[in-house]
């Protein structure tokens, strides 16, 4: 079979499970090639040989049941840069490149600054920082050591290990030095909210934010309080925005929130002293 209807054979496979089953189908015999997309035109009429064929649609049926592509390919684009993922750990999403850009915004980058992550997944946001802020250290906290093992693939890609500190604990239970800012993209989901088929593959503990959903954004602004940050950075469901307020109110504090590309609200930032 030759490249060109490998891909219409893929298309059709995946139609009902994507908007770009085109893209995708390309993307996975890409990865297995080991080529880029422009390598597939270039070469449609070349022919496959039968390892490469099952190889290619054992990864596209796994695909048309809902699994992750990012979990196939073993990689993820955030900030348009390339980071390593594996099933089990939170796959980034393009929206919490705004968690970074809010850091950026609200950090004087002249001076020293020690950034703590709560939940640093696969360690995209506290790389994209060490990597965009020459005068800072972070320190990022996550609980789970499967996230553990891909964030520090990731620190070793991006060449990031000076500068950036992994640490296996629950909120900042294992960070005692002084903290200037916290940054976190937190569980924020309600218990019994019906997850979206293409995420039933992706960790619970890594999406569930208690039974209401705001409970861990609610302990993250305590520990903000206790650590005597000067600034604090989350994202946060869309529908929260007034929980979140209500909440800081209680503190006799004032959040700013950012909405996302879809003009939905999805972060604070939040300013302690």
């Amino acid at each position: 079979m030759s490249i060109e209807n490998c891909l219409e054979e893929a298309t059709k496979i995946l139609k009902n499970v994507t908007t770009r089953p085109l893209l995708e189908a390309q993307i996975l015999l890409s990865n297995i090639l080991n080529k880029d997309r422009i390598y597939l035109h270039l070469h449609s009429n070349e022919m496959l040989d039968r390892k490469v064929l099952n190889h290619f649609f054992e990864d596209v049926k796994k695909r048309a049941k809902n699994y992750p592509i990012e979990y196939i390919t073993k990689r993820v684009s955030f900030y348009s840069q390339e980071f390593y993922i594996k099933e089990g750990v939170l796959i980034p999403r393009p929206e919490t490149e705004l968690l970074v850009e809010k850091v950026l915004e609200n950090v004087d980058t002249k001076k020293s600054v020690t950034i703590a992550e709560i939940g640093f997944g696969s360690g995209v946001v506290s790389i994209m920082l060490a990597k965009k802020l020459k005068n800072a250290k972070i320190v990022a906290t996550d609980i789970s050591i499967k996230a553990l093992e891909v964030a520090r693939e990731n620190i070793k890609r991006h060449k990031v290990e000076k500068k950036v500190e992994l640490r296996l604990c629950s909120f900042l239970e294992c960070v005692d030095e002084k903290i200037d800012i916290i940054v976190s993209n937190p569980p924020y989901i309600s218990q019994d909210f019906k997850l979206d088929k293409n995420i039933l593959y992706e960790p619970k503990e890594a999406l569930i934010g208690g039974k209401k959903g705001d409970e861990i954004l609610k302990k993250i602004i305590d520990i903000a309080l206790i650590k005597k940050a000067k600034l604090l950075i989350c994202e946060m469901g869309y529908d929260q925005r007034e929980s979140i307020k209500e909440y800081c109110n209680i503190k006799n504090l004032k959040p700013n929130f950012y909405k996302d590309l879809a003009f939905l609200d999805r972060g604070f930032v939040l300013r302690l002293n």
